[in-house]
């Protein structure tokens, strides 16, 4: 049964802090404004401005024109603290899935902060796996996401429902594979389709319950093992955060359409890689499209 409600995160994540790159600012989205949240930005009188509708007006550039260049803040921030930003803005880069189970809190790596945290190194990068989310991540305000609190358990296959209690065991086994050290991201993604497989064929009619058969699936596992790029525990990363909290769960007909889309993801960072070989920059670059640019 699944229990208690909670905030949950991927324990690299959990370190997160805003650095104040300017990213988000300088992104040229439209930043929405509600009617409180703008009173409150008007009686600070600071030098930017709303358009007609209530967005935050932009320059010519798409910059947010509450950035401060000079100081990489936001003038809103500077002037009035974090609670006084807009909910997207708090929000950012916060991706959010509530369901039966809690809320489940990734990021977006768009943002260079986030970014770097894949990269953590040596003695400074924490164990991997899904631990309760910090207070850093939660005490945003209300948490803005995807909403499925009411809806129906992910689907196991187009026609066949899972419980919620499988499906998290599917989710937490699928991000300890993706992280497995010394196994590469396609051989991961490949052996998280061999799993998937072979649960998806699971009926009511076996004797074996479907979280019995979830852990059996992966437990039989073997991945193969190779001497991985500098980049790959980073990449491998990044696929366990678009696994976490996947949206896809919801709105797919079946585990394995959120297997081929972390294929389409491993996919789009090998083409972002391919423009300038940056590692770093081609996630970001990625999660643009991905997060960003449904």
């Amino acid at each position: 049964m699944i229990g208690h409600v909670v905030a949950k995160c991927l324990s690299f994540h959990s370190a997160y802090r805003c650095r104040h790159s300017g990213a988000c600012c300088r992104a040229g989205w439209t930043i929405a404004f509600d009617h409180d949240e703008r009173e409150t930005v008007q009686a600070l009188r600071l030098a930017g401005s709303f358009t007609a509708d209530g967005h935050a007006a932009r320059r010519a550039d798409g910059t947010c024109t509450f950035f401060e260049g000079d100081t990489h803040l936001c003038a809103i921030h500077h002037a009035a603290g974090y609670a006084a930003l807009p909910l997207s803005c708090r929000m950012f880069p916060r991706v959010v899935l509530h369901d039966g189970r809690g809320t489940l809190i990734s990021l977006s790596h768009f943002c260079p902060t986030a970014a770097g945290l894949l990269f953590e190194t040596g003695d400074s990068r924490p164990l991997a796996g899904i631990v309760d989310a910090p207070s850093t991540l939660t005490d945003v305000g209300p948490l803005d996401g995807f909403d499925a609190r009411e809806a129906w358990p992910p689907l196991l296959r187009p026609g066949v429902m899972m419980d919620l209690e499988s499906y998290a065991a599917w989710e937490r086994l699928g991000v300890e594979l993706l992280m497995r050290e010394g196994v590469a991201p396609g051989a991961s993604l490949d052996a998280l389709a061999s799993a998937t497989d072979r649960i998806t064929s699971w009926s009511t009619a076996e004797t074996r319950p479907l979280l019995h058969a979830t852990r059996d699936a992966f437990g039989t596992l073997a991945p193969p093992t190779a001497v991985l790029d500098n980049h790959e525990p980073a990449l491998k990363r990044w696929l366990a955060a678009r696994l976490f909290g996947n949206w896809v769960a919801y709105q797919g007909d079946g585990l394995q359409a959120i297997v081929r889309y972390l294929h389409g993801c491993l996919a789009t960072f090998a083409t972002e890689l391919a423009r300038d070989g940056s590692p770093l920059e081609a996630i970001r670059r990625s999660d643009l499209q991905i997060v960003h640019k449904p």
